[in-house]
């Protein structure tokens, strides 16, 4: 597919595309199995946080405030609405260390913004905490390849027709990298854009989909890969 020319803009999906999230959540996750030990096994820890997430998330979006609240609402059911004082503060540490682990870019992302920049106006697409976001969009290093961060409520049809109105584009003006088919691919393709996907060895179980058929879908390897179609 040659895309040369075509777009104007190109909108970035930000964890696990331009920097490492998950395996930090799936580190985490492991820490509280390891704290819930003597109430369950390892898979009814990891069934009743994931059944605690999905219902927070509604409530209270995306981040890790959000999974400190599932962590705590699965340690209460776990100790049968006795909470030791030992597992709170665990909780309470675990989150703190996901919250300030160590930065990581995906490889291969700072070269390809560096060759984009100049040729299209770049933007982060992302969805989670508004603070969080932003914060880790500063510390990241990249802001000045971007034109600007765009933190979205959600990632689904409605929230991309309010990105593409609020850049001054049409529907099919889209053009979106991301690594997550639910929130980067299948809604970007509804709304008549077209999707890059980058994928990422560790994908969180809500974000996981089949990938929809579509000749606007285009598979990569890695990033740099994008440069072949939009230089």
């Amino acid at each position: 597919m040659d895309l040369k020319g075509k777009f104007t803009h190109i909108f970035f999906d930000a964890d696990d595309t331009l920097w490492e999230n998950e395996q930090f959540f799936r580190d985490a996750e492991a820490q509280f199995t390891e704290l819930l030990k003597d109430y369950t096994s390892p898979e009814g820890v990891q069934e009743m946080l994931w059944r605690k997430q999905e219902d927070n998330i509604p409530l209270f979006g995306y981040g890790s405030k959000t999974y400190m609240i599932g962590m705590t609402d699965a340690a209460m059911d776990l100790c049968e609405g006795q909470l030791p004082e030992h597992i709170y503060y665990g909780i309470k540490k675990i989150i703190t260390d996901l919250a300030f682990h160590e930065f990581q870019l995906i490889e291969g992302v700072e070269e390809t913004l560096q060759a984009l920049q100049g040729h299209y106006t770049l933007v982060v697409a992302t969805k989670g905490d508004l603070t969080e976001q932003m914060n880790k969009y500063r510390i990241s290093g990249l802001s000045k390849y971007f034109h600007h961060c765009e933190v979205m409520e959600n990632k689904d049809e409605k929230n991309y027709l309010e990105l593409a109105q609020k850049n001054n584009l049409q529907p099919e003006q889209i053009l979106m990298i991301g690594n997550s088919v639910k929130s980067d691919i299948a809604p970007v393709v509804n709304i008549g854009g077209v999707a890059f996907h980058t994928p990422h060895e560790v994908v969180w179980v809500h974000e996981m989909m089949d990938m929809p058929q579509s000749d606007r879908i285009i598979e990569l390897n890695n990033i740099r890969e994008v440069l072949d179609f939009l230089l």
